[in-house]
Formats: C-alpha cells, structure tokens, sequence
C-alpha cells in the first residue's frame, strides 16, 4: 500500500509574489522550499568508561543469564563526573559535522532532546549552538522528554523547518541517566547507560518522515520519576529518595497495554499494513521488553532487530543508536521503517520512515 507522504503538487509556484506594503507598484519574490526534511546522516557519541557484567554481578549479585539474555546488556557507558550533556551532544554533532554533508555556518536549527540539562537555564541547546560555532540565527531549544523523545524531536524539526522554509536542523538527543540513579539501585544501574546521537534533517533529505501517532498518560508520572532538581521539591538532593525510581512491572504493563495499539495506528496513518514495513525499530528498553512487544504484535523475529548489548539504555539515544549500529541509513535504503519510542511520562510516539535511493551514513 502507498506511504503517505505530504506531497507538493508539481505545479506550485516556487515563489510566493506578494505587494510590497508600501505605496510602490513594486513586488517581491519570496523564495519557498517546497522540499520535506528528511534524514540525511546520524552520529552518535558513548563515553569511555564502561560498566560491564563482571562489575554489575559483584555489586548487585544477578545471574549473568538475567544480564546477558533477559536484559540483553553486556556493557553500559558511563558519563565522567566532569561530563556533561553539553559535552557529549557536542561530541556527537562535531563527529557529525566532520562527515562533510552540511557546513556550520548552513544549519538552522538545532533541537536537544535532554532531562538532565547542564543547567536548570539557560537551554542546553544554546550552550551547544555556541560551542559547536554555529550562527547566531539559528533557532535552539530543549526539549524535556524521554524514551519517546526521538520521535516527538523529529516531529518537532520537522515542523518548524517546513514552516519557516529551512533547510538544515540537528535534532540532538543527549542523556546522563547516571547522574541521577542511586548507585545502590539493582532496578535501574544494570539497565541505563549514558550517550548522545546527532541527526542531520534536511530538505529532500533520503529518509523521508511519514505521519505521527502520540499519546501521554501523566497518571503513569510516578512510575519512572527522579524528584530532586524541580521546583516540587527545591531541597530535594539526587540521591535516596530524589533519585531515579523506576517500576520497571509498571512500565512494561504500560507498554503492552499501550503501544501495539498506536503502532496500528501509525500504520493506519501512514496507509500501512504490517506486510509493508520491513523493520520495525522499537526503542531498547531491554531486550525482553522488545521481543515482548514483537510478540504482542506477531512480527517476524528478523524485522525486530535488538542491538542494546555495547550501550544499554540510552533512553532517547537508542532509536537513532539502533540506526547505526544495524548500518545506518545506507543499510537502510529502499526499505520502509516504523520507529517507536515509549516510556517515562509516560509518553509514546511512532511514525514511518521511508529511505530512498544512497542514503547517507
């Protein structure tokens, strides 16, 4: 069936003429971008330290099968005391900057997707649109969300670049759950690990960007929660009870009650049926919760990939990770992707990526 696609018929204008607002016989030519962003190249970024089993199983006593087979992690990279999200977004988007598909001085937009910002203010956006060099006309901004924060930040580039006719964004996703777990917590220490991906939208970009599904249910707010840094409890430290507290049955009951439903729905939205996508990219949240929702589904094993074991969970880094670590956008070229991301919020989003042609990297 047909991916949907907004489409520009072929005959509008390239120009919007308009009269000049002053008493002048005079027009102006306005000149419009009739292309749709779409992906054109992702980075990423890990630490150098790792967490690996070996340490995991003496502090906390698991069976390595748990770690290995139900967790599916094998390595976790962990932020440095002096590391920032800054720092790490920055490393991501300067490896990508280095592959030579956008200059600088060319990007117009830049969207962090973060819930550890270097600062309460300002936005750790400008932080990075500065010490990458970038211009000063660029439009930067956080944005606060988690395990779905992938999808709503290509939502959200994608928008703006169409409405203002830009050519080039980074939707950057940066997260240091590290610096917020109690390092006493068997729940969450063996599951997250730190990292920073950069992806580059631009108009007529290869990986072409379908509709979107969302769906928010802050009745779930306490499930996957780090209280210490708000405004709720100013005094609150992040440690014991401000650290991150996760209901890992919770989320997964969230999960299978929530997800396979807007997945349906993405491909409804997209004119899809399920024989149409040749991949489905579900955010790693453990290899368990994963296969579960494959299963859930009754998708072939071999179009849900599971590749969590270097990194953990990176939260909002593991859909554009998952990119890269099967091939990148080259692997990818000429088949159709459905990308889902779920969790803290709780929040969820999917949508529908098609890549054309000799993708880039």
């Amino acid at each position: 069936m047909p991916f949907a696609l907004t489409k520009v018929a072929a005959s509008c204008a390239s120009a919007i003429r308009i009269e000049h607002p002053v008493e002048t016989s005079a027009a102006v030519d306005i000149p419009v971008s009739i292309e749709a962003p779409g992906l054109a190249a992702i980075a990423s970024y890990v630490p150098e330290r790792v967490i690996d089993n070996d340490e995991i199983i003496a502090r906390f006593g698991f069976e390595r099968a748990f770690l290995d087979d139900k967790l599916g992690i094998a390595r976790r990279h962990i932020a440095r005391s002096d590391e920032s999200v800054a720092d790490m977004a920055v490393a991501a988007a300067s490896e990508l900057l280095k592959r030579g598909q956008v200059d600088a001085k060319d990007i117009d937009l830049v969207v962090l997707c973060t819930q550890n910002p270097d600062y309460r203010l300002p936005t750790t956006a400008d932080i990075v649109q500065h010490r990458l060099g970038l211009p000063t006309s660029v439009a930067a901004f956080d944005i606060n969300q988690g395990c779905s924060g992938y999808v709503y930040g290509l939502s959200v580039a994608k928008a703006m670049m169409l409405a203002n006719r830009w050519r080039n964004g980074l939707l950057i996703t940066s997260e240091a759950y590290s610096k917020v777990l109690d390092p006493n917590d068997r729940n969450t220490v063996p599951l997250f690990g730190d990292g920073a991906t950069a992806t580059l939208l631009r108009a007529g970009g290869p990986g072409r960007i379908g509709a979107f599904t969302f769906g928010s249910d802050g009745g779930g707010a306490e499930e996957l929660i780090v209280r210490a840094g708000g405004s709720r409890h100013p005094d609150l430290k992040c440690s014991g009870d401000g650290a991150l507290r996760m209901n890992g049955r919770a989320i997964f009951n969230f999960m299978m009650s929530r997800v396979p439903d807007d997945i349906r729905a993405c491909l409804a939205a997209n004119t899809l049926n399920k024989e149409d996508v040749d991949l489905f990219l579900f955010h790693q949240a453990s290899r368990f919760m994963v296969e579960s929702l494959g299963q859930a589904l009754k998708l072939p094993r071999e179009k849900v990939p599971v590749e969590i074991a270097e990194t953990g969970n990176t939260v909002s880094s593991t859909l554009p990770m998952l990119i890269e670590t099967i091939g990148g956008l080259n692997a990818l070229a000429g088949k159709t992707v459905l990308l889902s991301g779920f969790g803290v919020g709780l929040s969820w989003a999917s949508t529908i990526l098609r890549i054309d042609g000799a993708a880039g990297r």
